[in-house]
This record gives C-alpha cells, sequence and structure tokens, in this order.
C-alpha cells in the first residue's frame, strides 16, 4: 500500500489542532493498522526531517521500543498549592489526561499559535469549559503567589530543552517573576534524533521544576505503539 497522497499537509493540519507527538500517534496508528512498519517506515523516510516528533515516535515503534506514557501525576505533584494554571503549546493526549483531573484550579490555555495555526475555539470546545482562552495581552490577569505556567517539553539531555516557540514569547523574565512555578512536561523522555524543527531551544534550568515520563509499564515494553492504561486519578490542591 502506498502512503496517501499530500500526507505532509495533512499532517501539519492536524498537528496544529492536537500537538505534534498527539498527531504522530494518531497518524501513525492508522499507517501500522494500513500497512504495517513497512508503511511506518515508509512515512517516516519521507516526513521525518520535515516533522522530528513524528520521526522520534515511528522510530520508537519500529524499533519495539516503549512510549514514555504520558501520566499526569508528576505534573499534578508540582502543581500542589497552586490554584490558577496557564498552560503554553498544546498536547491533546497532555491535556486530555491533566485538565479533568485538576480540582479546585482554573485553567487557562494561552492562544498563541507558536508556527502552526490551530482553531483555539475548536481545541477548547473538546475541554467542556474546563480550560479558557488566554490572550498574551491576558497574562497578567494569570499571575500570582499561587499561579504556575506549564509547557510541554520535547525531549531534553539536562542542558537544553525543545519547546513551542510560544513558550520563549511567555517565559520572559518579567513574567517568570510573577509566578509561582514554571513546570516542564517532559513527553518524549529523550532527545529527538534530527534537526527539531518547529521547535526552539530553551535551558532546562529555567524550569523550576521539570517532570518526566512515567516509567514504562511491564506491557508497554512488550509492543510499542499500545498506550498505558490511565494513571489513577490525583488531585491538585
Amino acid at each position: 500500500m502506498a502512503l496517501p497522497p499530500a500526507l505532509g499537509q495533512a499532517f501539519r493540519m492536524v498537528a496544529a489542532e492536537l500537538g505534534m507527538r498527539s498527531a504522530a500517534r494518531l497518524f501513525l496508528r492508522e499507517l501500522m493498522g494500513a500497512g504495517g512498519a513497512p508503511l511506518v517506515g515508509e512515512a517516516r523516510d519521507q516526513l521525518g526531517r520535515e516533522f522530528p516528533v513524528l520521526d522520534f515516535v515511528a522510530e520508537q515503534w519500529l524499533s519495539g521500543g516503549a512510549e514514555a506514557p504520558l501520566d499526569p501525576a508528576g505534573v499534578l505533584d508540582a502543581l500542589r498549592g497552586v490554584n490558577r494554571l496557564l498552560v503554553v503549546g498544546l498536547e491533546a493526549d497532555g491535556l486530555d489526561a491533566l485538565v479533568p483531573r485538576l480540582s479546585g484550579v482554573e485553567a487557562g490555555l494561552v492562544t498563541d499559535a507558536g508556527g502552526l495555526d490551530p482553531d483555539f475555539r475548536r481545541v477548547l470546545a473538546n475541554y467542556d469549559g474546563l480550560m479558557e482562552p488566554v490572550g498574551l495581552s491576558e497574562l497578567h490577569r494569570w499571575a500570582g503567589r499561587r499561579s504556575a505556567l506549564l509547557t510541554f517539553v520535547y525531549g531534553t539531555d539536562g542542558h537544553a530543552a525543545h519547546v513551542s516557540p510560544s513558550w520563549l514569547r511567555v517565559s520572559g523574565p518579567d513574567v517568570r517573576t510573577q509566578f509561582r512555578s514554571l513546570i516542564g512536561w517532559d513527553i518524549l523522555g529523550r532527545p529527538m534524533t534530527v534537526y527539531p524543527r518547529w521547535m526552539v531551544e530553551t535551558s532546562a534550568g529555567d524550569f523550576s521544576c521539570l517532570v518526566g515520563p512515567a516509567a514504562p509499564a511491564p506491557e508497554a515494553a512488550a509492543g510499542a505503539g499500545h498506550p498505558r492504561a490511565p494513571a489513577p486519578a490525583r488531585e491538585a490542591t
């Protein structure tokens, strides 16, 4: 089976509203079902350099390695004592796991495209009012001693971390001092192996807390591409 035409364009459109990792998992799952590992490998060869997160996830699946599960427990621990959370960047799988478990925490999503062009109204409609849109001009309203900024990290070597360009627009020195915590959620577990297009580099030391992925469950290690069951809900207080 050949790859569908205009696959790269389709992936970019989906990644704009799901996030790069979430879109990669969706596309590769469909390709794996349609043509198995050869089709996934062909997609990686064709699109991997343009979309490095897709390349990373495809390499995991093809090598038989387990995906880093998106367990929000570490993020919830980092949010203890926080009552207002502002998310910068978009990953639907991460938000789906985290947002319903926020208890007593007001949550917002910064509506900065970060190089893509999502329809934030459609994105936020998936969370039934649990998150609200926040423009860059509204950041001051979300600041405070019990407020936190959160962004998704696409791999780190302990020194550098790759993030959405939106993070650099939000986390400047004049803003970071207004929030109690700056949290990075590493959703890949290790650095990408090709040039991190669509991302920018920041220092891992800029985060007050850098949450890594949970250890793969034994059943996940037995076969790549099978998501881990969600962790039990925990409250952020």
